[in-house]
This record gives structure tokens, C-alpha cells and sequence, in this order.
């Protein structure tokens, strides 16, 4: 259903988990072990082995009455390869902002302990940035960003407070992941975001973050666009995952440089 495998690095973004896989390191250990030694329940520790154990990390054996987990090595190999292809790409992309003009580029990408900050320049006016983002979401929104079990048809943004921003499958069904909280044309715009650490619709709004964007005028023709995306940690367990996801290039960045390239295909 949803398209956001778990490899290994997205396994190890909660900090639980992590523990788990530290321990792990240091010697095999069957789940009362480690239980043991973690504020969470056996059936948790289990749960947390499952997903490390699907994205190839550990491999389990049974040992009298007991499964003994230890890391896989192959696995752990394969982390590392994911790691050194990320840091490859990531300062190949820093080289590129650097030695090329700022037209377009990501200004800015901070994360704090419960919040993320990015924003970039667009050749724009700040009333037709503000069109594109919220007319034609669908247009810059990366594909294969969807929790429906099919194909996405259209991204629909509804420009009213009360509105959503969701996703409708080519067979009609729907995912609404964000809920419009402020609509306040051309400068701001804020929205919930519905979409738990597991990757699925939350329904709970007490349990949603909201991620709020801002458009600056820097001049007639440019436009400067800021998205903050807060409150995070009220997702409960698990939240740093989010916050881990969205500050990534896959995140954010990725959706502001896909809307920058839309505007730019109009000059």
C-alpha cells in the first residue's frame, strides 16, 4: 500500500530501534535480553526486531527455546552503502548550490529538535508563487509520494480553511493527508500534516504536526518561499522518523526544487 520502503537507514531513525540494533552490535541477544535492558515491552522489542529484521539488518536463529537475534552482516554492509551513496549525492549537491547563481536554489535547511526550516528563491511575483503552490500542487509533488494502493490521477488543494490537500487514485479512491488550518493569499498558507511515523493516515488531529509556508516579495519579480514544518514530536513514538524524513533530500528540499523548476519552465 504504501510506497516508502523501509531500508535500512529508514529502520534506524527511531531512537528505540536504534538501541536495539547498538546492543546487537556488541552480541546476539534473544528478545528477553534485550527487553531487559529497554523502558519497552517484550511484544515491542519483537515488533522493533520485525522491522529491523524485513529491512535485512538482523537475522534471527532458534537456540533451544529461545531466538537468538544478531546483526547481519551483509546487511550492515548495505547500510554502509546506502550511507556513502547518500553523502556522495548530498555533497555533489552542495557543490552544485555552491558554484552555481541562486535562481532557484534551496536557501536554507534546518532542523531542529522538533521542527524543519527550508525555503528558496523562485523568479517569480509573490502572487503567481503563491498560485503555483496552491493551484498546481499536484504538478511538483514527487509521484511516488503516495499512501494509496494505486496510482495517483490528481493532487487536489482546496484554497479554504477547512479544505484538504489530498491525493485521488486512477480508481477514484482518495487520501487526504493534509487539512488546510490558514489560507491567507499571497503571503501564508499552514496546514496539518495527517500522516503518522508509519507512514499511514492519522486521524487523530491532536496527533498531527503542521508545517506552514511563507511567501516573502524580495523584489517585484522574486519571491522568496519558507516552509516550517513544527510541532513534530506530537506524533508520539516514533516522530523523529518524521522529522528525519522531511529534512532529508527526499523531503522538503525535494519539493521546493521540483517547484522551483515548475516556475522556471515558465520564463
Amino acid at each position: 500500500m504504501v510506497t516508502y520502503p523501509t531500508t535500512g537507514w529508514a529502520a534506524l531513525a527511531d531512537p528505540t530501534r536504534r538501541s536495539i540494533f547498538e546492543r546487537l552490535l556488541e552480541h546476539p541477544c534473544a528478545v528477553g535480553e534485550l527487553a531487559r535492558d529497554l523502558p519497552v515491552s517484550r511484544p515491542a522489542v519483537s515488533q522493533h526486531l520485525k522491522v529491523l529484521k524485513d529491512a535485512g539488518l538482523v537475522v534471527d536463529a532458534r537456540a533451544g527455546k529461545q531466538r537468538i537475534y544478531r546483526v547481519d552482516p551483509d546487511g550492515l554492509a548495505a547500510l554502509r552503502s546506502e550511507l556513502d551513496r547518500f553523502w556522495t549525492k548530498t555533497l555533489a549537491a552542495y557543490k552544485t548550490v555552491v558554484e552555481r547563481p541562486t535562481r532557484g536554489d534551496p536557501m536554507s535547511i534546518q532542523t531542529q529538535d522538533t521542527s524543519v526550516r527550508t525555503s528558496i528563491v523562485v523568479e517569480a511575483s509573490i502572487s503567481r508563487a503563491f498560485e503555483v503552490f496552491t493551484e498546481d500542487f499536484g504538478s511538483f509533488k514527487p509521484p511516488d509520494h503516495n499512501l494509496l494502493a494505486v496510482a495517483i490521477a490528481e493532487t487536489v488543494f482546496e484554497p479554504k480553511v477547512g479544505g484538504f490537500l489530498y491525493d485521488r487514485g486512477v480508481d477514484g479512491s482518495v487520501c487526504r493527508w493534509a487539512r488546510v488550518l490558514a489560507y491567507e493569499p499571497p503571503s501564508r498558507v499552514v496546514l496539518s500534516w495527517n500522516i503518522s511515523p508509519q507512514w499511514q493516515i492519522e486521524e487523530d488531529q491532536a496527533k498531527t504536526s503542521e508545517w506552514e509556508v511563507r511567501f516573502i516579495a524580495e523584489t517585484p519579480q522574486r519571491t522568496r518561499v519558507e516552509i516550517e514544518h513544527r510541532h513534530i514530536d506530537r506524533h508520539g513514538t516514533g516522530w523523529e522518523g518524521v522529522r528525519d524524513g522531511v529534512s532529508t533530500e527526499r523531503g522538503w528540499p525535494l519539493y521546493l526544487q521540483r517547484y522551483a523548476d515548475r516556475i522556471a519552465r515558465e520564463r
